[in-house]
């Protein structure tokens, strides 16, 4: 995983070659006939540049990258891949901390004497200094790279170490989500609910953003780092949660005994499984609740489809909220990377504690995005299409909220 400088994207590779690129940074098309699994990535800057690595020490360069030799002579595996600002000079290692410089990189002395593996390197904007570090916390740093203390106290084993452009700061993950930043980074939150223990962090040349990934994609972004989503594209298996969470939105449009039948028009089943707002007739006797239901409608198809709706409530602003507290919230009116199953949230204040309106998202399409929305259009649960960067029924898009099973 690496992040462009500008804060607006990031790349992200898993071990078996598939790429996710986000906001700013470069599709590329997946390297194929490789051997062994991807273990190392590293983007210029701009994101217009990437070098991928296997395990086997097979390059893949992409963009304004330049291709290098392939590493031979190794012992153990390839675990790690650096990149020059300027996409000219390349710095890899090995588990057994054997260095290999390319271009305009500074070749540097092996690390010794360390225990465990090594597991990370990275080079200072010029190539010209670097830190490497071992699985056991071990810091080792060169040329222009300041010498920082080696992290203690951690769980598990330390995963990924990055520099700050001019290698005056650093910052170090270990797999249980503590973060050591040291010099000119800046401290950060330890990440939470994470699943597959953390496996990589990237920091902008001038440390104001920050990423981590976990081993299951999850993306936890700090600072100027603007989050777009995580290493998972989606699909459309039935047993999948995105897809349950379609069907079920367009099962309750086509519901006629629950899409608001009963009067006054507020009178809605939803708010009556949340037991909020004042009780109403519903049909056939039964106790419906009156109230603002877009959010009650989100969260009971989230909840019958098997997302964790911890947080949620009434309001249309709980989505915004819920994203925040589960780092799957994405802003912005062009809704990029928006997948089906996520909620829309529209016209959040500047104080971040009200919203107009939610709506599930159940189709994706290049300039538009098809929405199921509850009390809409006369109170009733309708279809809608929402145009990616512009006014929704005079409301502004905000962002969207990722569900989390």
């Amino acid at each position: 995983m690496d992040v462009t400088a500008d804060g607006q994207g990031y790349l992200l590779l898993s071990t078996k070659g598939e790429f996710y690129a986000y906001g700013t940074a470069h599709p590329w098309p997946n390297p194929a006939g490789f051997s062994g699994q991807f273990t190392g990535l590293a983007m210029t800057p701009s994101g217009q540049g990437a070098i991928a690595m296997t395990s086997a020490g097979q390059f893949y360069a992409y963009g304004t990258a330049r291709p290098q030799p392939n590493p031979v002579g190794f012992s153990g595996r390839m675990v790690s891949v650096a990149i020059t600002a300027d996409g000219q000079g390349v710095l890899a290692m090995s588990s057994a901390g054997q260095f290999y410089a390319y271009g305009t990189a500074r070749p540097q002395p092996n690390p010794v004497g360390f225990s465990g593996t090594m597991v990370s390197v990275s080079l200072t904007s010029d190539g010209q200094g670097a830190v490497a570090m071992s699985s056991t916390g071990q810091f080792y740093a060169y040329g222009t790279a300041r010498p920082q203390l080696n992290p203690a106290g951690f769980s598990g084993t330390m995963t990924g170490a990055t520099l700050t452009g001019d290698g005056q700061g650093l910052i170090a993950v270990s797999s249980a989500g503590q973060f050591y930043a040291y010099g000119s980074a800046p401290a950060r939150t330890n990440p939470t609910g994470f699943s597959g223990g953390m496996a990589a962090l990237a920091i902008t040349p001038d440390a104001r953003g920050l990423a981590a990934m976990s081993g299951s994609g999850q993306m936890y972004t700090y600072g100027s780092l603007v989050y777009r989503g995580n290493g998972d594209p989606g699909t459309t298996s039935p047993t999948d949660l995105r897809s349950r969470i379609v069907a079920n939105a367009n099962a309750e449009l086509k519901n006629s005994g629950r899409n608001n039948v009963a009067k006054p028009s507020q009178c809605n089943f939803y708010s009556g499984t949340g037991r909020t707002g004042s009780q109403c007739p519903g049909p056939g006797g039964v106790q419906w609740r009156s109230e603002a239901w877009c959010a009650d409608f989100g969260r009971w198809v989230w909840g019958q489809s098997g997302a964790n709706t911890t947080g949620l409530g009434e309001g249309a602003i709980t989505f915004k909220t819920y994203g925040d507290k589960q780092h799957t919230w994405v802003a912005g009116n062009l809704l990029t990377g928006v997948q089906p199953g996520d909620a829309i949230v529209y016209d959040v204040n500047k104080a971040g504690d009200w919203a107009s309106h939610v709506g599930l998202v159940v189709a994706v399409g290049n300039t538009t995005v098809t929405t199921i929305d509850g009390n809409f259009s006369g109170g009733k649960i309708v279809q809608s299409t929402v145009t990616r960067g512009a006014k929704f029924a005079g409301k502004t898009i905000s962002g969207y909220a990722r569900p989390v099973a």
